[in-house]
C-alpha cells in the first residue's frame, strides 16, 4: 500500500514538473505572439464576459435553490466585491448591472419578465446599484493600493541588493560586464546591453544577439528613454547629473519604468566611480613616480657635487697659479666655466628634491625687499644690468621671509627674463606691498607665452616650443621658484599682454612687518 502511494507522489511530481516545463515554454514561444493578437483591451472585455458570466450563473444557482430576495443579493454583493478586487472596477460594475438583471428577472415579481411594477423595488434596485458600484470601487481602490504596494517593496528589494552587489564589485575587472550579469540576474531580465563613453566596446548578456537598432549605443545618439511593451525593452540614457555618459537597454522583462529609471542611475554611478577609482590608481602611481624621480636626481646632484667641487678647485688653483701659455689659460678657463655651470645644476637639483620633499625649513628674518632686488642687479653683467628697472613705491619695503629662497627666487625671475627678452629692451621688476601680500613683478618683451602654457611654464623640465628653440636651459628654474613660493604659502603666475610677458611672484605679509 506504501509503496503504492509512493509510486503514485513520484508520478505525480513528474507530471507537475513536465506541466510547468511546458507552460514556461509556451509562454517563450507564443506569449508575445498572444500578447499581440489579444491585446490589452481585448483581454479586458473578455474578462467583463466572464465577470458577467459568473454573476449570472450565481443567480441561477441562488434561484435554483430557492434563495429568497435577501439572500441572493447578498450573494451577488459578495460576488461583485471578489470581482473587483480579482479584476477592478470596470468588471465589478458590468457585473453589477447584470445582477441587478438578474436580480429583477428572478426573484422580484413578476417572475421571468424584466419589469417593476412597485416604486419600492425601484429604490432596492437603486440601492443595490449603488452599493455594489461603492464597494467595488472601494474594493478595487484597494487591490490597486496593494499592487502598487507590492511592486513598490519588491522595486526596492531589488535596488537594495543590486547597490549592495555594485558595492562588492571587483574594480579590478571589467565593471560593465560585471554589472551587466548583475542587472540581468537581481532585475530579471533575458537581455542587457551597456555602453559608456569611457569604453567604446558594448557590454552584453543574454542569449539574443545586439541588434543594431536596440543597441545601447544606438540609444546614447539618440539621447532619449523609451519603453517597447510590445517587444518587452526598455532603453535608458545614462546620466551623470546633466551629462550623458552612456546607455542601457533592457529587453524581455516586465517593464516597470521606475525600476528601470533607478537601475540607469545605479549604473551610472557604478561606471563613474569605476572611472573615479582608476584615475585615483593614476594618480598615485604618478606620485610614485616622482618621488622615485626626485629621489634619483637627488642622489646623481649629490653624486655629481663632489667631483664638480674637486674640478672646480683643481681649474681656479691653476688659473691663480698662472705661468700656462695662453691656450692653456683658456682650455682651463673653460673647464672652469663649465664645472661651474655644472655645479649650479647639481645645486638646483638638490634644491629642487628638497621643496619637492618639502624637507627646507625655512629661517625667516626681516629684511627689505628692495635691498635684496638692488644687490641681485649688481649680480648681472654689465649689459643686463643696463636693461633693468626696478619700481618701488618706498626705499624700504620690509618682508618677513628666508632671504635666500627669495633671492634664490628672485634671481631665477631675472635671469629668465634677461635670457627670453628682446635684445636692449627693458626689463622692470616692481615691489608692491598691499595689506595682505607682497608682489614682486618681473616684466620683460619678447614672445607671448601661449594661453595653454601659462601653468606648464612652472612644471619641472617643461619648456615651450619658443623656449626649445631659444637659449638653453634645463627646465627647472620656473619649478624652482613656485615650490619656494608654495613654502611661504604664496602663488606665482604668469601673465602676458602683447608682447610682454609678466612673472609675478607673491608672498604674505607675516605679522609684526611694517615698512619703515
Amino acid at each position: 500500500m506504501l509503496d503504492n502511494l509512493s509510486h503514485y507522489d513520484g508520478l505525480r511530481e513528474i507530471l507537475i514538473t513536465m506541466k510547468r516545463a511546458m507552460q514556461h515554454r509556451f509562454n517563450n514561444m507564443y506569449g508575445s505572439t498572444l500578447r499581440r493578437w489579444f491585446g490589452p483591451k481585448t483581454m479586458r472585455i473578455s474578462s467583463a464576459l466572464l465577470s458577467a458570466v459568473l454573476v449570472v450563473g450565481a443567480a441561477g444557482v441562488a434561484f435554483g435553490m430557492r434563495f429568497n430576495l435577501s439572500t441572493a443579493g447578498s450573494l451577488e454583493l459578495l460576488l461583485i466585491v471578489l470581482i473587483a478586487l480579482r479584476w477592478g472596477r470596470f468588471h465589478a460594475t458590468v457585473a453589477s448591472v447584470f445582477a441587478v438583471f438578474c436580480l429583477n428577472y428572478l426573484f422580484i415579481p413578476p417572475i421571468f419578465k424584466l419589469t417593476v411594477t412597485e416604486p419600492g423595488n425601484w429604490v432596492s434596485h437603486l440601492t443595490f446599484e449603488s452599493t455594489a458600484l461603492l464597494v467595488g470601487a472601494l474594493s478595487s481602490k484597494a487591490r490597486i493600493n496593494a499592487a502598487r504596494a507590492d511592486l513598490q517593496r519588491q522595486r526596492t528589494a531589488k535596488l537594495y541588493e543590486l547597490s549592495r552587489a555594485i558595492l562588492l564589485l571587483d574594480w579590478r575587472n571589467s565593471t560593465a560586464a560585471q554589472l551587466a550579469s548583475l542587472i540581468r540576474e537581481m532585475v530579471g531580465v533575458e537581455w542587457v546591453d551597456l555602453w559608456v563613453i569611457y569604453d567604446p566596446a558594448h557590454t552584453s548578456t543574454g542569449d539574443e544577439a545586439i541588434l543594431s537598432e536596440d543597441s545601447a549605443e544606438q540609444t546614447y545618439c539618440e539621447g532619449k528613454d523609451s519603453d517597447d511593451l510590445d517587444l518587452r525593452t526598455s532603453r535608458r540614457v545614462l546620466h551623470l547629473g546633466t551629462t550623458p555618459i552612456g546607455a542601457m537597454v533592457l529587453r524581455g522583462w516586465d517593464i516597470d519604468p521606475l525600476l528601470a529609471d533607478a537601475v540607469g542611475s545605479l549604473a551610472a554611478i557604478a561606471f563613474e566611480r569605476a572611472r573615479s577609482l582608476e584615475n585615483e590608481k593614476r594618480a598615485e602611481a604618478s606620485r610614485n613616480i616622482e618621488q622615485l624621480r626626485t629621489a634619483v636626481l637627488d642622489g646623481l646632484a649629490h653624486a655629481f657635487k663632489t667631483p664638480l667641487t674637486a674640478i672646480q678647485t683643481a681649474s681656479s688653483g691653476l688659473l691663480a697659479i698662472g705661468r700656462m701659455t695662453e691656450t692653456q689659460t683658456e682650455l682651463v678657463s673653460i673647464i672652469d666655466g663649465e664645472a661651474g655651470m655644472l655645479s649650479k645644476l647639481a645645486t638646483r637639483l638638490l634644491q629642487t628634491a628638497a621643496l619637492e620633499a618639502k624637507q627646507v625649513r625655512l629661517s625667516r628674518s626681516k629684511f627689505s625687499a628692495v635691498a635684496l632686488i638692488e644687490s641681485l642687479m649688481q649680480t648681472q653683467e654689465q649689459t643686463a644690468r643696463d636693461r633693468i628697472e626696478l619700481i618701488a613705491a618706498s626705499p624700504v619695503i620690509l618682508v618677513e621671509a628666508d632671504a635666500e629662497l627669495i633671492r634664490l627666487a628672485v634671481g631665477q625671475l631675472l635671469d629668465n627674463a634677461v635670457k627670453y627678452s628682446k635684445v636692449d629692451s627693458k626689463i622692470q621688476v616692481s615691489v608692491v606691498q598691499g595689506d595682505v601680500e607682497t608682489l614682486i613683478s618681473v616684466v620683460n618683451s619678447g614672445v607671448a607665452i601661449g594661453a595653454e602654457e601659462r601653468d606648464r611654464v612652472f612644471e619641472r623640465f617643461y619648456r615651450g616650443p619658443d623656449a626649445v628653440r631659444g637659449p638653453a636651459g634645463t627646465g627647472l628654474g620656473l619649478s624652482i621658484v613656485k615650490k619656494i613660493a608654495e613654502a611661504h604659502q604664496g602663488r606665482t603666475w604668469v601673465k602676458c599682454e602683447g608682447d610682454k610677458t609678466s612673472f609675478v611672484f607673491a608672498m604674505p605679509n607675516h605679522r609684526g612687518v611694517s615698512n619703515g
